[in-house]
């Protein structure tokens, strides 16, 4: 879907600010929409950092760069494509980009562009087990609750 009315206002409303604080350039700026979180959503999987880490800190280990740009382009970029809602019960989300989750060939060369702006510096070499990218996600819920910013593989 790429219609953002469809999205729940609470979902719509973090989305925006998630993309507000990319386009200061700052990763400090996403310290606001993390800590809109009772529990701060999730960056990497299986990782072995202390309780009460600084997630400013953990984004900016993750990031080519060190100081976090890279992050903060990744989430622009996945934030502007297309997403998937998600209905596991009673339980709704969203997540972007919808080709993570049900992935095709790029059709174009600008759509293998978009694919591969959603994707680490430090994972361009590597693949998943189905062989494609390993595309970074952003997960929210319908209640406008952050779970994640990773890749899934």
């Amino acid at each position: 879907m790429r219609d953002l009315a469809a999205l729940p206002a609470p979902a719509r409303a973090l989305r925006e600010k998630i993309l507000a604080a990319c386009a200061t350039g700052d990763i400090e700026a996403l310290r606001i929409p993390i800590d809109w979180n009772e529990l701060r959503p999730l960056f990497e999987r299986g990782a072995r950092r202390p309780a009460g880490a600084d997630p400013i800190e953990t984004l900016k280990s993750l990031s080519f760069d060190r100081a976090g740009r890279e992050m903060l382009s990744i989430a622009r970029a996945v934030l502007s494509q297309p997403f998937l809602r998600i209905t596991r019960g009673p339980f709704e989300s969203y997540e972007w980009p919808a080709f993570a989750r049900r992935p095709a060939p790029p059709a174009s060369e600008e759509e293998a562009r978009a694919l591969w702006a959603c994707v680490r510096f430090a994972d361009l070499a590597a693949s998943n087990a189905d062989g494609r990218p390993k595309v970074m996600r952003i997960g929210v819920g319908a209640d406008g609750v952050w779970h994640y910013f990773w890749n899934a593989d």
